[in-house]
């Protein structure tokens, strides 16, 4: 428990391949996105993922799907140990508390020598892997979010490894449809791979010492979709009952009011209480999991009106026959990906003036109250050929889609900068 754990993927490490290593640090999303391009070149490169951790990799295990395809691409994965160095990480939280400055910076230092100790880490990796070389280390990759000090030591470590930021969400950050081809400056080992032209306008002045690359939505392309749903023993509606999909968030009283989002989801259970034919699932974003305030309301409902699922996304959304996404929520994309025009629910945050870019690129059915939920529910649950909104609303998906072959894309580029 004092050492980092290692663990065996499905994929044989090859000493004559390079090697990838990827630092997850807080959630599965970080993988998600990334998944299928590391399935995909899961026969090229020796995949090794670091879970900084335990959260990320328990919440991936729960979507059992999402873990399998993990275990067929990579060769092994290591979860950081809780306990190493755990005196030295306690007394840098408590002079944090006490902001005493050169404390902090003292074991600070002391953490970053001891816990992210690479000498530990071969060997550790070596239990498993005997022919490990380190040396083969080409890439390193971690969330946009993050700057893992795996990350920084490895690259100390390995002049030779370049470093690829990528994001662990679909979010549209901007609407901005300018296309453009970017420049390649060799002299910069950081490359930053985005979804969309739009999200370089947005991050732009973030990542000035990156190479950029739009890559397109990974998780959407349909081979990779049709890889998820062979995992899946059987896709099935039931006809007994309509299901009303809701991709929803726990409460956060930084973020939401209470009275507001109280009301929001009793309008969910309301309608199927008015509507017997009908059944609520609910699943909740990994880092905001079904917590005291919806289960207080919803357990006043009776048990058949409703349920939460762990199951991969794209299978429920198939399984529905509505699809509610939160407020200006990734998880619309998803539906679309699904052939499923989402109805997006009104804003509940604490920010009034947020706006929804789903709904300003007109992808999803927008509603501002609870009687315009449940007039698109009415249609959309009862309807019997897709109207002209519907049709527009999942041809202007295609349109945000591009590139269409974001994995041979992104899988290209990773060859070529690993070279």
């Amino acid at each position: 428990m004092f050492t980092h754990n290692t663990f065996e993927g499905k994929q044989k490490y090859n000493n004559k391949k390079k090697i990838i290593l990827i630092v997850i640090r807080k959630q599965p999303g970080e993988i998600d996105w990334i998944l299928p391009v590391l399935n995909n070149i899961r026969k090229n490169f020796n995949i090794i993922l670091i879970f900084e951790k335990n959260i990320a990799l328990k919440l991936l295990k729960q979507n059992k799907i999402l873990y399998e395809l993990f275990l067929d691409s990579v060769c092994c994965y290591i979860v950081n140990s809780p306990i190493k160095c755990f005196s030295l990480r306690a007394l840098h939280k408590i002079f944090k508390i006490f902001k005493i400055k050169k404390l902090i910076i003292f074991f600070q230092n002391k953490i970053y020598e001891n816990y992210y100790d690479i000498d530990e880490f071969k060997k550790e990796i070596k239990n498993i892997l005997p022919k490990f070389n380190s040396s083969n280390i080409r890439l390193l990759m971690q969330d946009f979010t993050d700057n893992s000090p795996w990350i920084k030591k490895f690259n100390q470590f390995n002049k030779k490894a370049k470093i690829i930021s990528y994001p662990h969400t679909t979010n549209i950050f901007s609407s901005k449809k300018k296309i453009f081809k970017f420049k390649i400056d060799k002299n910069k080992k950081n490359f930053l791979f985005l979804n969309s032209y739009g999200d370089y306008f947005y991050f732009k002045n973030r990542f000035k010492d990156y190479n950029t690359h739009v890559c397109g939505y990974p998780k959407y392309q349909i081979s990779w979709l049709k890889k998820v749903e062979k995992k899946n023993i059987k896709i099935k509606k039931t006809k007994s009952k309509k299901i009303i999909f809701i991709s929803y968030k726990g409460f956060d009283n930084l973020k939401y009011f209470k009275e507001q989002y109280v009301r929001q989801v009793r309008s969910l259970f309301n309608f199927v209480e008015k509507n017997k034919k009908c059944r609520l699932i609910f699943k909740f974003h990994p880092n905001a999991q079904e917590e005291k305030v919806f289960l207080k309301i919803a357990n006043q409902y009776p048990s058949y009106m409703w349920n939460i699922t762990k199951e991969h996304l794209h299978i429920v959304s198939l399984k529905s026959d509505v699809f509610v996404s939160f407020f200006s929520n990734a998880s619309t994309l998803d539906s679309l990906a699904s052939n499923k025009s989402p109805i997006e629910l009104w804003n509940i945050s604490l920010n009034k003036n947020q706006k929804s870019l789903y709904s300003k690129l007109n992808i999803c059915f927008k509603c501002n109250n609870k009687d315009m939920l449940y007039k698109n529910l009415n249609y959309l649950l009862f309807k019997k050929s897709k109207n002209k909104q519907e049709k527009t609303i999942l041809k202007n998906f295609k349109r945000i889609l591009r590139p269409h072959n974001p994995i041979e894309i992104t899988s290209n580029l990773i060859n070529k900068i690993s070279n």
